[in-house]
């Protein structure tokens, strides 16, 4: 089933360019590892995907329902019903501060009524010990740790059970041993064949557990395939350069 579908994606920023004709297709359970330099395209991309950047040319389609068709969207209810699978996890954990684990994670499906409180608290116990924090529920966001609030955040995110999961560089506002415990998270998922798309910098973990990686550079798509394909032995000499300075 094709989970995601996007055509001759255009976007500009005042005379700057940065998607340039992007077009791909995500497959159910596909875990795409989107990599490039810094400046690429990269979050720009992911953030049209969820309506979080308005698109100049192109279409987005979610599940086979058009977000936007020829740069044409549909009215604000109909992007929510057509974005309702569709999560994000974002680089900088966005939790409500002034609420505690259980609140942030229930808020989104309490305002959806997708349950009532009693069930959504059951949920929100069975979710929190997936990524390994139930006993976390009642903290505030200022008492957890980098990695702790960025596995909240995708707790949250799993309550309103997506089809679909957008990570946009999940841990790099994280010291390196904090980046390992989220990366499990992600690992785990992967396991349970959901769809995610990953901006990333980290090569080990896109090898391991990405089933394709997409290489943008300068707001073009320059490869897209296995990790196989793509980092290890890809001729583009962008590519080839790019991984051969990197370091994982």
């Amino acid at each position: 089933m094709e989970m995601i579908k996007v055509e001759n994606l255009k976007k500009s920023f005042g005379n700057i360019e940065v998607l340039k004709d992007i077009s791909l297709n995500v497959d159910k359970g596909d875990v795409i590892a989107i990599l490039g330099p810094s400046g690429s395209g990269k979050s720009t991309f992911l953030r049209s995907l969820i309506d979080l950047v308005e698109i100049d040319g192109g279409s987005i389609y979610i599940e086979g329902e058009a977000l936007c068709e020829n740069a044409v969207y549909p009215h604000a209810k109909e992007k929510r019903r057509i974005l309702a699978k569709t999560g994000m996890v974002f680089q900088h954990f966005n939790l409500f501060p002034h609420k505690n684990v259980r609140d942030n994670l229930l808020l989104a499906p309490m305002l959806k009524k997708q349950g009532t409180r009693d069930e959504l608290n059951k949920k929100a116990m069975d979710i929190l010990e997936k990524v390994g924090l139930v006993e976390k529920i009642n903290e505030m966001p200022k008492n957890l740790s980098g990695g702790q609030k960025q596995r909240v955040a995708i707790a949250r995110a799993l309550m309103c059970d997506p089809d679909i999961l957008l990570f946009d560089e999940p841990t790099s506002a994280l010291d390196p041993e904090l980046t390992g415990e989220v990366l499990n998270v992600i690992r785990d998922l992967s396991k349970e064949k959901m769809t995610m798309l990953i901006v990333t910098h980290e090569i080990g973990f896109a090898r391991e557990a990405a089933n394709k990686v997409l290489f943008m550079d300068g707001g073009y798509v320059l490869g897209f395939g296995t990790p196989e394909e793509i980092i290890d032995s890809n001729e583009n000499t962008r590519i080839k350069n790019f991984f051969a300075k990197m370091t994982y």
